[in-house]
Formats: structure tokens, C-alpha cells, sequence
């Protein structure tokens, strides 16, 4: 049997894969992460058999000043089209769901740090068994509508649509449960002034650091290996 070759595709350097790495590592899929801004020209993105595309400070609605997300979008429609498996991370969700003509907007205010996630009743097979409620970290201020024919999944106290699944192996997460600590410190680090613009401290977000990542880790491995096991 031919082993599986899963394509990453990164924004910026910090907002890694995380513990997904290591999942597909112990599965032995084989898998190339790329920086977008880097080695767009040095690949087939459509040689793959699942796409995963991770978190990034842009917008969608930025395509003129970042053309690669244009073509992330039409690359996740061939995907579909092709019945391929597809997870997508914050800006990643985004992508997705502006691929399946869902609007991307800013919300009321950014989503920062450690906030719960509500599901939503799908008893969706990711999920399953998941507490109803569960934590999850956070760094967005773009949110989106459900895509036409999508499933909402989970929703938080300040967005609408945290999550949702398109055609079931499709899936668009909002929040991040991959993250490990040099990616939170990172983020902590260089866009300070999302906190500062939120009134939000750093001290707040690392407090309990290790607490929270175990938990959220925890979800995490359930779900990505649920979503690994689709491939």
C-alpha cells in the first residue's frame, strides 16, 4: 500500500503545524510543510492526498496584497472537487470557507487567548465523545458564515461559527488546538499589539501555561487523529 503524503501549507513561520507533526510522524504519513511566501513555484499542490493550511495574520479579503491566498482558494476547490481531505486552521478556515462562497468578515472585536468552545449537537465524528464544552486558544479577528450545504460544529461566546464540516472531510477550525508553547510564545511576542489593542496583557495569556496546553492538547490529538484517519 502506498503511504499517504498530506501537504502543510504555512503562512508565517511561527504558526507551525504544532503536535499535528507529530501525529502524522507516529501515522507514517509522509508530508512536505511549506512557507506560501516561499516556495510557492517548488511544488505540485495537487500531488497530495489531504491539505492542511494553517493560521496567518492576513485577510481573505486581502487578496490584492497577498495573491497566494487567491490561488489557496482555487486550490482547495480542486481538492473538493476531488474528494480530498481538507483541514484548515484559523486563516486556513477562512480559506475554506470563502472557497465554498461564504463571507469573511471582521467580528466585533479579536478573539485572543484562552476562551471555551461550545459544540453545537452534529454529534460530527471528530467530535465525538468531546465534551460539550472544551478550551481552546484563540488569535483571530476574521470570522465567516457557514458555507452553503456546510455543518456548524461549535460556536464560542463571542463568534457565531467556530468550526464546521463540508462534505465530511472537510473541516474548518476557527481556533487552534495544535499550538505547543514556543508557538504561543511566538504569538505572544510578535503581535503584542492585538493585546495591547484588546487591553489584554501577556502575563494574562501565559498564565497557566502548561495547564492549558495539556488540556487543549489533549482535544487536540483526539480530533486530529479522527481527521488523519479520514486520509
Amino acid at each position: 500500500m502506498n503511504t499517504k503524503k498530506i501537504l502543510v501549507l504555512q503562512h508565517i513561520a511561527v504558526e507551525t503545524p504544532g503536535i499535528i507533526l507529530d501525529l502524522m510522524k507516529i501515522k507514517k504519513f509522509e508530508y512536505d510543510c511549506i512557507n506560501i511566501n516561499e516556495k510557492s513555484n517548488e511544488y505540485n499542490p495537487t500531488n497530495y492526498d489531504a491539505l492542511i493550511i494553517m493560521g496567518g495574520p492576513m485577510s481573505v479579503n486581502d487578496k490584492e496584497k497577498y495573491p497566494f491566498i487567491k490561488k489557496e482558494i482555487e486550490l482547495v476547490k480542486i481538492y473538493i472537487e476531488n474528494n480530498k481531505p481538507i483541514l484548515g486552521i484559523c486563516l486556513g478556515s477562512q480559506i475554506i470557507a470563502s472557497a465554498l462562497g461564504s463571507k469573511i468578515y471582521k467580528n466585533s472585536k479579536m478573539e485572543l487567548g484562552w476562551h471555551n468552545v461550545n459544540l453545537s449537537g452534529t454529534n460530527d465524528p471528530l467530535f465525538k465523545g468531546i465534551d460539550n464544552q472544551f478550551l481552546a486558544f484563540h488569535w483571530h479577528s476574521d470570522v465567516f458564515s457557514l458555507p452553503n450545504k456546510g455543518k456548524k460544529l461549535a460556536s464560542s461566546n463571542l463568534t457565531e461559527l467556530q468550526a464546521f464540516n463540508y462534505n465530511n472531510n472537510c473541516y474548518g477550525l476557527l481556533f487552534h488546538l495544535e499550538i505547543d508553547e514556543q508557538i504561543v510564545n511566538n504569538l505572544v511576542n510578535l503581535f503584542e499589539n492585538d493585546l495591547i489593542q484588546e487591553s489584554l496583557k501577556k502575563e494574562t495569556v501565559l498564565n497557566n501555561l502548561k495547564k492549558n496546553l495539556t488540556e487543549v492538547n489533549n482535544t487536540g490529538r483526539i480530533i486530529f487523529n479522527r481527521w488523519l484517519s479520514i486520509i
